[in-house]
């Protein structure tokens, strides 16, 4: 429900717009917003979408933008992105997250590409390989996300939410927005009414998130769950595979890893008690360093041998951390079906 609407200065009809839903982004969304400012393509319309804000974030992004829709309540981001969708009026309409700067070329990629790939329904990217925050934790979620995403194919079936671009004929707005990863469930349900999503590895984009060691534990909980309850809604294991990827935004290659990681963990907890699975742990162990070794090179020539140490014992726990979050992902799911 929109409760007020600002506009800066009068636009005509725009051929793209931007939507950015923000929620208490204060600390970020002058940055967001200075980058779309300075863009090379400029045909656009700019919409803010304020999720009941309780900073000052409508305060400043009323500094820099054309539309700012304030919702009466925190509904997330995707009842956000719902309602900016509602308010655009452009073919295209293009969904950047509050704590992304995108670069001066980003909008001219997203356009130059749907303009020859007529077939394409949406286009979406990836995080770039830089980040503001130095400290380790930020750097390896980051590297982490720009690694995994450049395994995956040029066509896909999730939205990344940091930045996606569709054609607004090709959405209807009432569908694929919901609270728990929109991004994802709105590229199911576009692949589901049988349309196309390019993934773009040109399309990179900042993140100013910084992580903690607590904040990307718990944002590698919810991640996979969220992730293992749409793997259920939306028939998952039907699309492992296609496109040589697994389900989403997660390649086979990670899926095969947090697997093996689950089982190897369990077996060293139950190898104290049965020594043969000890030999198995070890076994287990080598397939595991064999399937993230590509990886760890690329950390190891990105920031390295310093870093990499301390990633691959982090990799590690963090990916049992997702083979829970998958796990209760999908017990929850399938509670809420058979209940």
């Amino acid at each position: 429900m929109l409760t007020r609407l600002y506009t800066c200065k009068t636009i005509n009809m725009a051929y793209v717009s931007i939507i950015v839903p923000c929620y208490n982004s204060s600390k970020t969304i002058a940055q967001c917003l200075n980058a779309l400012r300075a863009s090379i393509y400029k045909d656009y319309e700019l919409i803010i979408v304020d999720d009941h804000s309780s900073d000052d974030t409508a305060a400043i992004a009323a500094q820099f933008t054309d539309k700012i829709i304030s919702l009466k309540e925190n509904k997330g981001s995707g009842q956000a992105r719902k309602t900016g969708l509602l308010s655009s009026q452009a073919d295209i309409t293009c969904f950047i997250d509050s704590d992304i700067m995108i670069k001066p070329d980003t909008l001219s990629i997203i356009i130059n590409y749907m303009e020859k790939h007529p077939e394409v329904d949406a286009v979406t990217g990836l995080l770039s390989k830089e980040h503001p925050n130095k400290n380790f934790f930020s750097q390896y979620k980051n590297l982490y996300m720009n690694y995994t995403f450049n395994l995956l194919p040029e066509k896909v079936a999730f939205l990344f939410g940091s930045v996606y671009a569709i054609k607004k004929k090709t959405t209807d707005a009432s569908q694929g927005f919901l609270r728990y990863a929109p991004d994802t469930e709105h590229g199911q349900t576009l692949l589901g009414q049988g349309k196309t999503i390019a993934f773009l590895k040109n399309l990179e984009v900042v993140h100013l998130k910084k992580y903690t060691f607590f904040s990307l534990i718990k944002n590698d909980f919810w991640v996979p769950f969220s992730w293992a309850r749409i793997f259920v809604r939306f028939r998952g294991w039907q699309q492992l595979g296609r496109n040589k990827t697994g389900f989403a935004h997660a390649p086979q290659r990670q899926l095969a890893s947090i697997i093996i990681t689950s089982i190897l963990a369990s077996f060293v907890i139950a190898g104290h008690f049965i020594a043969a699975l000890n030999v198995l742990s070890c076994i287990l162990l080598i397939i595991w360093l064999f399937l993230n070794t590509p990886f760890f090179l690329f950390l190891f020539k990105e920031r390295g041998i310093r870093f990499l140490l301390s990633s691959i014992i982090l990799t590690f726990i963090d990916q049992i951390i997702m083979a829970v979050g998958i796990i209760a992902g999908f017990y929850f799911q399938l509670f809420q079906l058979f209940v």
